[in-house]
């Protein structure tokens, strides 16, 4: 669709400060690089609505109930080994573009280095450029 990452997040009509958007969403926001999916952190309310809405298609993985719509796929919690950040702390230091919650550039780039794949590996270097180019003080 033509709409923008921005637009597509605020059609969703999240309570905001109950998500944050991880992942590519902000390369895309900050104009870096287009982010073909949409993934989004939500706190425990907010995932047990989205479960009851039979717009979202449900699945498992590493035991938890992920959910799908579209593009848009919805992540139960920020909590794996290698990647320690809660979705709460995600939300509490996200960057706001727009109104809308995104994991800030250096929250990004550890998630990033957790995943490791090669995709990651080159958004890392974008992060870097970018935050080369900002003041972040």
């Amino acid at each position: 669709s033509m709409k923008n990452i921005i637009e597509r997040i605020k059609g969703l009509n999240f309570p905001a400060d109950q998500y944050v958007v991880v992942g590519s969403g902000l390369l895309d926001a900050l104009g870096i690089r287009k982010a073909a999916d949409i993934d989004i952190a939500v706190l425990p309310d907010l995932h047990k609505k989205l479960c009851e809405d039979s717009d979202y298609e449900k699945y498992e993985k590493y035991g938890k109930v992920f959910l799908k719509k579209e593009d848009v796929d919805i992540i139960p919690s920020l909590s794996w080994s290698e990647y320690p950040t809660t979705t709460e702390e995600a939300i509490r230091s996200a960057m706001i573009i727009d109104n809308i919650p995104f994991m800030n550039p250096q929250e990004l780039k550890k998630f990033k280095q957790a995943l490791g794949r090669d995709k990651d590996i080159k958004d890392i270097r974008l992060i870097d450029d970018y935050l080369s180019t900002v003041n972040t003080r």
